[in-house]
């Protein structure tokens, strides 16, 4: 049975063709169309495919594109046959050659193509088209797949055997081009041209997108017996316009026009130059396809225009018998019954495809290339034809095309829930709840965290109907592996699972660092450290921005965490899980050694294996009166703080320290572990602190109590109070307006309906930014330092960090006036005056600068500072600019813009302020002396 198999292929081959190299592989070839009585031969089909490795989404699509066109072949000319040839080219070798007649096995060619190899760009395509000649019969359909030119296209030997082929075969050579390695000009790709118009074929240049639209041509070529077409004309040209002229000498079917290049138009006239109207199968940017039935004997004319390389080819199809009929009435309802010389031919109508005695509807809709329907356009079949509507979030304009519709426009055209907002998108449309909400903005619930109704400093949890307030100092997860030390470079460990409150601890550090972290530290890859400072116990629950160093940058890749400081001194951490692997968090291990910095009295101890600081054995303190008190009124706050190894000698309880308000405890500093502290927040009410307003300042008092240590079962002396209180300028943002508009600047700013809050600006007096200059104007020398703080104030200000954008000086009031100096520019320093430092901008509700006092070159002594400032929400973006290097090129969107403007600051050689008194300083120098007179201790 298989000496048969091999006699008939050889007889249908023709001969010596078969007799191919040794990795050949001949397979079955009976028929898959066992209905049909006779079988006629057609054109053989050869696929020469690239397999290199930039072809794996090509060969994807030929073999979806392959599918169509069998299945289309099959159903219009059921009793063909012929061979299917698979040859594969690669680089450095070739094949191996696959032969079948089956569509099934040819299928199984396709799936069994791999890609591998390559490199360089020109492949080995004129060697594979040779052995693609020697393997395919006369008279075949070869197509070369491929992204890339010829390597061997200056081999004049192979390139001589290859048209000798050519000639003796009669094959077509079909260019299928989705990529180049240079341009069209290279005698690389030029080769293909040359071999394609001695083969009457064509060079396609193609996306892959296009692949299935140039198929449409050997959708009608394939569907023929062998010799039932004619070549009768070929015509190369190079831009411009042309005329030419055929003839056709007997009886055809129909002409096939395949043009290809850019070609802006082409006229065909019949003889005695009447026009006629072609029928365009495809019209493509890299060509067209058009379809003449019925042409008349004689001459034929045609004018072409186009532009660069472009070509002309002229197909004729004879009448067969394959669809004859005897009588009309033979042909299938959905077929036309044409009289072509003296045959009756049964041809399927248009959106219908089989031999004419069976159609079927084509389902144009089943691949993008049998539609014309847009991206925005939905393909429906209808029977015998197809329509285009417009897919949902669209509708059709005037013009009849398919244009965006805004939803958000009317209500009625979206679900969005009365509290969210609608955002339109092309196609689309999204729903957000709105702040003091929750939900997926299709049904949206009061979220009560939104109204801080936990106060300052607490987490508020939200549950589907009910909420909880947690105190993340006293809820949280230990972490104390030595590994996140940024000294430690072990491991390629992987925080993307750690969410939550968490706690450092251990040998490593207690604090993440504030530093860039070299690459491979903290046991990780890129190790993830803190871009900014960490907050005062004063500030609650703060956003900040953790940064992963790799390939280079400091913040490649970031993680948006909260921080809160809480008594005792340490800091506990809110974690989002990392973006990538492996990313992992630091910990600082010098934040061990500074709990160990122990006061005069103290010495370090190694206890269980962490070092803490412990009173020495002698004190000498005898009384209360003895205490060193230290009492810091600042901005926000009141800070009463108390040496630990005094209490303990005088045995107090040093755990029972608090406030008016019990919940507010005394905690060891986190500066110096050997202070135990009390903050009580300047407003009425908190902490048990009370505003006393008389006349002139505002005083806040607080009352601090500490209980004595005793193994007695009762005492009759009262736990001991100490009364505290600081004095402040009365409404000193608007009383003193007038007088420090110069020193202090403050504007109010408006954000998306979430309130309104307060920016200031004001000059310090030195680095610690407590102690602001005050009077009518301020005068320096060009050898002290400008110290400028801009804040953002107001309730809910949290989820924003303030962003510096723009600072600079003038030398009159005016900010736009032309005569500048860039302190910082698109929120970055001026890299030229090296006295200029940022510590501190958008990473919190405050921005930090410095700069050396300078004078302008002219007749000025003043200068004005402008400040143009930013409001960023932090659970949007990172909102901290990235300086390393180049200018910042960081995109925010601005939610909020504002200019503030500080100034005259006079120039003088001789004057430098500066006020500092053991690191405690009045947050009003006016009121210095009051502040530090008003402790007293009662109720001895």
């Amino acid at each position: 049975m298989d000496n048969l198999k091999l006699i008939f292929l050889l007889l249908c081959c023709g001969g010596s063709f078969c007799t191919t190299t040794m990795n050949t592989r001949i397979f079955s070839m009976e028929s898959e169309s066992n209905s049909c009585i006779s079988q006629t031969e057609s054109s053989s089909l050869t696929y020469l495919v690239d397999t290199t490795g930039s072809m794996s989404e090509d060969l994807s699509q030929l073999k979806l594109v392959n599918g169509w066109l069998l299945d289309s072949v099959s159903a219009r000319f059921p009793c063909g046959v012929r061979q299917y040839t698979m040859v594969e080219f690669n680089d450095p070798t070739t094949g191996p050659v696959q032969i079948t007649s089956s569509k099934a096995e040819f299928g199984e060619f396709f799936n069994n193509l791999t890609v591998h190899g390559g490199g360089d760009c020109p492949e080995l395509a004129i060697t594979g088209l040779k052995m693609a000649l020697e393997a395919s019969p006369a008279k075949s359909f070869i197509l070369v797949l491929t992204d890339a030119s010829a390597k061997d296209y200056n081999d004049e030997s192979l390139k001589n055997d290859v048209l000798s082929l050519i000639a003796q075969k009669e094959s077509q050579i079909f260019f299928l081009i989705t990529g180049l390695c240079s341009d069209v000009n290279d005698p690389q790709f030029l080769v293909y041209r040359e071999i394609a118009f001695q083969s009457f074929g064509h060079v396609f240049q193609v996306s892959l997108s296009e692949l299935g639209k140039v198929f449409h041509y050997l959708d009608f070529t394939l569907s023929r017996p062998v010799n039932s077409s004619t070549q009768l004309f070929s015509g190369e040209y190079n831009g411009g316009q042309h005329s030419d002229s055929f003839a056709v000498h007997y009886n055809l079917t129909e002409l096939i026009v395949t043009m290809d290049g850019l070609i802006n138009f082409i006229k065909f006239y019949r003889p005695q130059g009447v026009p006629i109207n072609s029928k365009i199968i495809v019209s493509e940017i890299w060509g067209s396809m058009h379809r003449i039935n019925n042409p008349v004997i004689g001459n034929w004319n045609f004018n072409v225009s186009g532009h660069g390389a472009f070509s002309v080819r002229v197909e004729g199809f004879k009448a067969t018998n394959i669809s004859a009929a005897g009588n009309c009435s033979e042909c299938h309802p959905d077929a036309i019954c044409e009289e072509r010389s003296d045959v009756r031919q049964c041809s399927c109508k248009d959106g219908f495809v089989g031999d004419g005695f069976s159609c079927s509807d084509i389902d144009e809709c089943a691949y993008s290339w049998s539609n014309n329907c847009s991206s925005t356009d939905i393909c429906l079949n209808t029977f015998g034809s197809y329509t285009c509507d417009c897919r949902n979030g669209y509708i059709k304009s005037f013009r009849n095309i398919c244009i965006d519709v805004d939803e958000c426009v009317n209500s009625s055209l979206n679900r969005c829930d009365v509290f969210a907002t609608c955002s339109n998108h092309v196609g689309g449309y999204s729903c957000t709840c709105r702040l003091g909400y929750y939900g997926d903005g299709f049904a949206c619930k009061f979220d009560e965290c939104t109204t801080n109704v936990c106060g300052e400093g607490m987490e508020c949890i939200k549950h589907h109907e009910s909420y909880e307030c947690s105190d993340p100092c006293f809820n949280y997860t230990l972490l104390n592996e030595p590994w996140r030390s940024a000294t430690s470079s072990v491991g390629s460990i992987c925080d993307i699972d750690k969410f939550g409150w968490h706690r450092f601890t251990g040998s490593g550090g207690i604090r993440m660092p504030e530093f860039c972290v070299p690459q491979e530290r903290c046991g990780t890859n890129a190790p993830l450290w803190l871009n900014g400072t960490h907050p005062l116990p004063s500030e609650g629950i703060v956003n900040y921005t953790a940064c992963a160093h790799w390939n280079g940058d400091c913040c490649l890749w970031s993680s948006f965490v909260q921080i809160k400081a809480c008594p005792g001194g340490y800091h506990v951490y809110k974690l989002n899980g990392t973006p990538y692997c492996s990313l992992a968090y630091c910990t600082d291990p010098s934040s061990i050694i500074d709990t160990c910095k122990c006061a005069a009295d103290e010495e370090c101890v190694l206890t269980n294996g962490t070092y803490s600081c412990y009173c020495r054995d002698r004190h000498e303190i005898l009384d209360l009166e003895d205490l060193d008190v230290e009492l810091t009124c600042s901005t926000l706050e009141m800070k009463a703080s108390f040496p630990t190894c005094q209490l303990k000698n005088l045995n107090f309880n040093i755990k029972s320290v608090h406030l008016s308000d019990v919940n507010c405890v005394g905690f060891k500093d986190g500066n110096n572990t050997g202070l135990i502290s009390a903050l009580s927040p300047l407003g009425d009410g908190k902490c048990g602190t009370q505003l006393h307003n008389n006349g002139t300042h505002a005083i806040y008092s607080n009352t601090l109590y500490m209980l004595l240590e005793t193994d007695q079962i009762i005492i009759r002396t009262h736990d001991v109070q100490i009364n505290f209180s600081c004095a402040y300028p009365l409404n000193i943002k608007l009383s003193l307006e007038p007088s420090l508009r110069p020193i202090l600047s403050s504007a109010n700013i408006y954000i998306g309906g979430t309130g309104q809050f307060k920016a200031e600006m004001a000059l310090y007096h030195d680095h610690n930014y407590l102690l602001p200059y005050t009077g009518t104007e301020v005068t320096l020398s060009t050898s002290s330092t400008l110290y400028v703080e801009v804040r953002l104030q107001g309730a809910g200000t949290s989820q924003y960090a303030l962003v510096m954008k723009n600072c600079y000086a003038t030398p009159t009031r005016n900010d736009d006036d032309p005569v500048k100096y860039h302190i910082i520019k698109e929120r970055c320093p001026n890299r030229q005056d090296t006295t200029i430092k940022v510590p501190e901008n958008g990473v919190s509700t405050r921005g930090r600068f410095s700069v050396q006092m300078f004078k302008f070159v002219g007749n000025y002594d003043l200068v004005y500072l402008h400040c143009e400032i930013n409001i960023c929400d932090t659970r949007r973006r990172s909102c901290k600019p990235s300086c390393s290097g180049v200018r910042s090129r960081m995109a925010v969107n601005d939610d909020g813009k504002v200019v503030l403007d500080l100034g005259p600051i006079r120039r003088s050689d001789y004057l430098i302020l500066s006020s500092s008194t053991d690191g405690v300083y009045s947050s009003w120098p006016l009121v210095t002396s009051l502040i530090l007179c008003c402790v007293r201790i009662l109720n001895m």
